[in-house]
């Protein structure tokens, strides 16, 4: 992801930075994930860094990429073959709450990070929704009338609020949370049949 003549290139050292913010974000937090500790840490001038990325906030948006492709391959393993759209639709959703509850705080930060442009809002796991309540229009499951933008905003709002509350544990017990995700994520899913 280094930057030659003004266009964005891939290479291994920008793949060691990222690999190593991962590491550090998703166990330490975003307050351990330092320009100058991946300096130290990877042994190089700050430069290396900042000729690969805008800033620190840009390797946050690139590790929140990576933990929701973790979190969607998880989701996809999750579906069973034979089963209803929705079945198959609230497999994935449990898969994803539990996935990020079981995982620590700092992991569950980087499922709830997005960039907000003239597009709306982006996330990974939001566009990744989306797209398979799109795929439930083409199948005839939704309701073609349903704006399955804002249906996927709402299901991962709920589902990662929830989940991000567990996290910080403040005494929310995993099956009260359970419930409540449940109960929104079927409204949600009623108003799309």
């Amino acid at each position: 992801m280094a930057f030659s003549k003004g266009k964005r290139i891939e290479d291994e050292t920008s793949k060691r930075i990222i690999d190593l913010a991962v590491n550090i974000g998703c166990k330490e937090g975003t307050g351990a994930l330092t320009v100058t500790r991946l300096c130290r840490e990877l042994n190089c001038d700050r430069r290396v860094i900042y000729n690969r990325f805008r800033d620190i906030d840009e390797v946050n948006m690139i590790v929140a990429k990576r933990c929701n492709e973790e979190l969607i391959q998880k989701a996809e393993a999750s579906v069973a073959e034979g089963a209803s759209y929705y079945d198959n639709l609230l497999a994935r959703i449990m898969t994803v709450f539990t996935y990020i509850y079981e995982k620590n705080a700092y992991f569950q930060y980087y499922t709830a990070l997005y960039e907000v442009s003239e597009g709306g809002v982006k996330n990974v796991l939001l566009q990744d929704l989306e797209r398979v309540l799109e795929e439930g229009k083409t199948q005839g499951a939704v309701n073609a009338a349903a704006d399955t933008k804002r249906a996927a905003e709402m299901l991962w709002i709920i589902t990662t609020g929830i989940s991000k509350m567990l996290a910080m544990n403040t005494g929310y017990k995993y099956q009260d949370a359970r419930e409540t995700m449940l109960y929104g994520v079927q409204a949600v899913l009623e108003s799309m049949k």
